[in-house]
Formats: structure tokens, C-alpha cells, sequence
């Protein structure tokens, strides 16, 4: 599933779509399309792993899960389940979902949980945290309305990071090292962004994936059974708090 900083690289790709008028949109999905045609696209803004596109009468959210794909001036062989057409271009979205949001933009997000928003507020998060003091911390790290963006690359690279065991209970960890790990989950997100737009691709991992940890110890790597997701995280490096 794309996490947040991927979806804060397509919207940049979008961009040049700001301010042009729909001729046509569409798709297989339940939501009606009817009252977007002929509509200016004022704006498109994200949410996390929410893409949104804005109009004057109602925003449209995207979330393309785990399967879902977004291009620009291009066809697949399958039919769209979303798409918007403009004089010049269009933009075509397969497998992904689509709704119209049932209150603005403004009174649906809270951009103060947004890892790469600038009205991410780290204290904010952090007495979001307090309420979840007896679950576990890769469970939370994953939770959209705390981290929201953070997926399964952020949360693995921030843990190592931050040197805290994934199964770590976040009543038990010190303050100072959730104040850590707040951080880091902010600065491997920038990372990621911009591996994104100066390469395309993200591979920054310092345990992720990997056979061995950047500090050269042994990386292990577990399936959740709450999420079926799997860690990667170094034993040696990452201390367990419980």
C-alpha cells in the first residue's frame, strides 16, 4: 500500500491539472460523477495516504489500498474505476476507491496528525499516544488517525531508528524515546519524499527488508498475527519495553 509520502509525490505529478476544467469523469465505482463535469479543479491536496481533489461543490477522495494505481495520460487494458478527463490530459485511477466527502476538506482532517503536513504537531501526537498506553507500539505507528501517512517502510525504519522493539507497550516507553521516535518518524517520511522525487523510487532502508541492519547486526523479521504485517527489526539494536 502506498504511504504518505508516495501520495505527496503523485499530487506534485497532478499539479499541472490545478485550475482546469473537467470535460468528463467516470468510472466503475458507486460514487456519481455527474456533478463534477464542467467543474474547475480548484486544488489537490493529501491527507496522509488520502489523495483529494478539490471543486467548488464537493472534494473527492482517492485511496488507492493496496492494489490501486493513479497515472496521467495513460490507459491500461482494464476499465478505470475513477477518472477525470480535461481538455488536455486526464487522469485515470484503476483499483482504487473513490467518494465524494460528505463535509469539506477543513471539517473532515486533522492536518495536525499528517507526518509531512507543516501543521504536523509532534506535542499533539504525542498526547494521542498517552491514550494508547497499553498496546503495542508497531500497532499504533500504523494507526491513520495518530501517524497519519506512516506505513509499514516508516514504521519498521523509524523503530530501528529510534532503537525501540516493535513490540514494545507505549505506557512503558520513556518519554524521551517517544519524543525520539515521533521525530524520526517525521525525518525517514522527508526522507522518503524526497528519494521520491529525486529518483523515483524509495530504498533508503537501514533495516527494512534487509539480511542485515545498518549497524551490521542481524535483522529478524516476524509476522504480526493482529495485522498479518511483517517487522523487521534488530534485537540487538532495538530495546524491548514492557
Amino acid at each position: 500500500m502506498p504511504e504518505g509520502p508516495s501520495i505527496l509525490h503523485l499530487k506534485d505529478e497532478l499539479m499541472p491539472f490545478k485550475g482546469k476544467i473537467v470535460k468528463k469523469a467516470g468510472g466503475y465505482g458507486p460514487m456519481p460523477t455527474a456533478w463534477i463535469k464542467g467543474k474547475k479543479l480548484l486544488n489537490i491536496e493529501t491527507w496522509g495516504k488520502h489523495l483529494l481533489f478539490i471543486f467548488a461543490n464537493g472534494a473527492v477522495k482517492v485511496h488507492l489500498g493496496l492494489f490501486g494505481d493513479v497515472v496521467i495520460n495513460e490507459r491500461k487494458k482494464v476499465n478505470r474505476s475513477f477518472y477525470l478527463e480535461f481538455a488536455q490530459g486526464e487522469i485515470n485511477g484503476y483499483v482504487v476507491s473513490a467518494s465524494k466527502l460528505k463535509k469539506s476538506v477543513e471539517e473532515t482532517y486533522d492536518w495536525r496528525t499528517d507526518i509531512l503536513s507543516n501543521h504536523f504537531d509532534k506535542k499533539y501526537v504525542k498526547t494521542l499516544l498517552k491514550e494508547k498506553a497499553t498496546a503495542t507500539i508497531d500497532d499504533v505507528l500504523m494507526d491513520q488517525d495518530i501517524f497519519t501517512g506512516v506505513g509499514n517502510k516508516i514504521r519498521n525504519e523509524a523503530l530501528y531508528r529510534a532503537a525501540i522493539h516493535p513490540q514494545s507497550i507505549v505506557g512503558k516507553i520513556p518519554a524521551v524515546k517517544i519524543t525520539k521516535l515521533v521525530n524520526e518518524v517525521v525525518n525517514y517520511a522527508k526522507i522518503f519524499y524526497k528519494q521520491l522525487r529525486t529518483t523515483g523510487v524509495n530504498d533508503f532502508f537501514q533495516v527494512y527488508q534487509l539480511e542485515y541492519a545498518a549497524d551490521g547486526s542481524e535483522v529478524t523479521m516476524k509476522v504480526l498475527p493482529k495485522t498479518k504485517r511483517k517487522v523487521f527489526f534488530s534485537e540487538h539494536r532495538q530495546k524491548l519495553y514492557k
